[in-house]
């Protein structure tokens, strides 16, 4: 078993390391433009895959890809039913993404007059960090090691 990168001093990609496996954090959002202009125009992703047209995106931000998706008939009909009764509330869920231009990103959303319900600081474990809210209440927390 390996330890925890903080301690051992291996990059987070080697600790993280697990050949076959990727992980692409979906989120589900109800105005699929107003969710591209704000992951592009506000923090920096680039489209990867798809557009404003279509009912699925993929977006990059260096080494962070996520997937933008509106309400659509992908699924079972009640994974369809469920994932739109998600939608009528705010999830508490938190998707941490590691920022190598932490401060440069931070007067970015500033500007550009993103929601920070927290804001810029150092963490006593050993990281700063800040949190954005899209326009469909998700959070992201941007962070950088320390070290």
């Amino acid at each position: 078993m390996r330890a925890h990168p903080r301690v051992t001093g291996i990059s987070h990609m080697e600790a993280a390391a697990m050949p076959g496996y990727g992980v692409l954090p979906s989120i589900r959002v109800r105005d699929l433009s107003a969710a591209l202009e704000f992951y592009t125009q506000r923090l920096g992703f680039e489209i990867v895959r798809g557009g404003p047209g279509d009912d699925n995106v993929s977006i990059r931000r260096g080494d962070a890809s996520l997937m933008l998706e509106t309400v659509a008939d992908f699924y079972s009909p009640g994974y369809n039913a469920a994932i739109r009764s998600r939608l009528e509330g705010n999830s508490a869920t938190t998707l941490y993404i590691e920022a190598e231009d932490l401060d440069a990103l931070h007067e970015a959303a500033v500007a550009a007059r993103v929601a920070i319900p927290d804001p810029l600081a150092q963490r006593e474990w050993g990281q700063r960090e800040f949190t954005v809210e899209d326009p469909e209440g998700n959070w992201l927390t941007f962070w950088k090691g320390l070290a």
